[in-house]
């Protein structure tokens, strides 16, 4: 399986993100898996909410989190139309409601642990591979975001080595389906490690 990635830097708005999607449409490669990250500096946007957040600052919290999801809305607005910017709308707006809800559980206990910090980082790349997909789609290319926020529990000292497994073959196996398929997996760059593990 080939490997295409894209960093930060390259995809920091709409024209990167366009040129991303342009290099995969015409990539040559055989069952290529796709890797993003956040979109330009919004990872430290979001770990900024997420200590604002801490520090019982939850009306600047929320602040910071809803200019990261318009600034999101609005690159995926410019690179879809109609019943695709629709779907990738639905998408958005559902990962950023769950965002919030993580902020407000975050100021109720009034710290941010290194795992919390890992899993609000992840928004800005999730955040990636739903408009990356959903822009290969409005190209004619089948492909489809992975990468839920269990797999970032998946390292966890928490879990039993049973369901860490568990949780990465499942999505593993999921990689793999999507790709004999035919359609492309687009992942978020920091679970690159588990997704190209064989």
């Amino acid at each position: 399986m080939s490997v295409l990635e894209f960093e930060s830097s390259a995809i920091q708005d709409e024209a990167g993100v366009s040129a991303a999607v342009e290099s995969v449409v015409n990539s040559r490669q055989d069952e290529p898996l796709v890797l993003v990250a956040g979109m330009g500096k919004t990872e430290q946007r979001l770990l900024e909410a997420g200590e604002k957040s801490a520090a019982q600052d939850l009306v600047l919290a929320s602040t910071i989190a809803e200019g990261a999801r318009t600034f999101y809305m609005q690159v995926a607005r410019q690179l879809t139309f109609e019943a695709v910017w629709s779907e990738t709308q639905n998408l958005l707006s559902g990962l950023f409601e769950e965002f919030s809800t993580l902020l407000h559980g975050i100021y109720l206990i009034g710290e941010l642990s290194p795992q919390g910090s890992r899993i609000l980082q992840s928004y800005a790349e999730r955040a990636s591979c739903v408009i990356m997909a959903q822009a290969l789609k409005e190209k004619g290319v089948q492909a489809q975001s992975l990468g839920g926020r269990q797999l970032y529990f998946a390292n966890s000292a928490h879990l039993s080595e049973s369901l860490q497994e568990k949780a990465l073959t499942d999505f593993q196996q999921e990689i793999a389906l999507l790709s004999k398929g035919g359609t492309l997996p687009v992942i978020p760059f920091s679970l690159r490690s588990i997704a190209t593990e064989e």
